[in-house]
């Protein structure tokens, strides 16, 4: 079995972040040493963009294998390694069933340290089903455009629920530049934006901050 050793993980369920995205927020591992195996570049990409099983043989050669440390205690992490192919590296975290449920992006600093180590190992051959593929639009969203997005949502949606239909007229003309008062069109339109990401939404998170900040000097003055 192959190692590496003193990197640290950022796992998660949902998606995988990249290194500079990481907050203090996140429960972050700090590895001592994890399998790790070489593969080739398809294999990776199913890995890194999928949910996927991995067969029983696998499974049971990186069970326990996997140490972590804090300032007081070692753990184990019962099913997890590295997959590296020659241009990156992946963490993954697996059920007992073979599932990849967690998975972490690694700094670019000890990601170039594992592909120097892979250099001089052989490839793996990786037994594995696809059992999902990640969707695409998770694929091109920051970490921080989402959180913008949930932002906007759930600001939209709180003056839809006060019934505020001014306040939503008012970003419809700035950001389309036209009045309209069919009030359901407007707020349909707006929420739409959300999913497109282009000028108009950027304008529109814009407008949000700017009323923001002048109900921050409202309520100081």
């Amino acid at each position: 079995m192959n190692y590496i050793y003193d990197i640290t993980l950022n796992l998660n369920k949902n998606k995988t972040y990249e290194f500079y995205e990481w907050t203090d927020e996140d429960y972050i591992e700090f590895i001592l040493k994890i399998p790790v195996f070489r593969v080739d570049k398809d294999t990776f990409l199913a890995f890194k963009n999928s949910d996927v099983v991995i067969d029983k043989k696998i499974l049971n050669q990186i069970e326990d294998k996997t140490e972590t440390y804090s300032p007081n205690s070692i753990g184990i992490i019962r099913y997890a390694c590295v997959f590296s192919c020659d241009e990156a590296s992946l963490a993954v975290e697996f059920d007992s069933d073979g599932n990849s449920y967690m998975k972490s992006n690694i700094s670019i600093e000890e990601e170039n340290e594992i592909l120097d180590v892979c250099k001089n190992l052989k490839y793996t051959m990786i037994e594995y089903k696809i059992k999902k593929y990640m969707k695409i639009k998770d694929k091109i969203s920051t970490r921080k455009e989402e959180k913008i997005k949930i932002r906007v949502l759930s600001i939209l949606k709180n003056i839809k629920y006060n019934n505020e239909k001014n306040k939503l007229r008012y970003m419809y003309y700035e950001v389309y530049g036209q009045k309209e008062d069919d009030i359901d069109k407007v707020y349909s339109k707006l929420i739409n934006l959300v999913n497109i990401h282009g000028d108009k939404f950027s304008k529109l998170n814009e407008i949000i901050n700017l009323m923001d900040n002048k109900k921050i000097m409202s309520n100081n003055s």
